[in-house]
């Protein structure tokens, strides 16, 4: 087993930003076309997001992904990540993940 998780990315992925006002945005797609059963976020500060259905808000107690952090989330069965600032505008990337 390798010690960090290797993936492929034959899609573009999605770019937001954060503000102080609970958003959200669409999985993106993986390279055959379906909706990304598993993605990874990173973002260039501090927020915090989530896999929900659309209109679920995220909070200040999710996942927290900060500047050179990155999380890997299975999102099978939700449709969107909800997303919110902790610090001032964060650029959140969302990038659809392949085994």
């Amino acid at each position: 087993m390798h010690q960090f998780p290797l993936f492929q990315n034959g899609a573009a992925g999605t770019t937001v930003t954060a503000s102080g006002l609970n958003a959200e945005t669409a999985i993106p797609n993986n390279a055959d076309g379906a909706t990304a059963r598993y993605v990874r976020i990173a973002a260039t500060g501090v927020a915090h997001v989530k896999p929900v259905l659309t209109g679920t808000a995220a909070t200040g107690n999710d996942i927290m992904v900060g500047p050179g952090d990155a999380v890997f989330l299975n999102v099978q069965g939700f449709t969107h990540i909800a997303y919110i600032q902790r610090d001032t505008s964060p650029v959140i990337t969302i990038t659809p993940v392949e085994g």
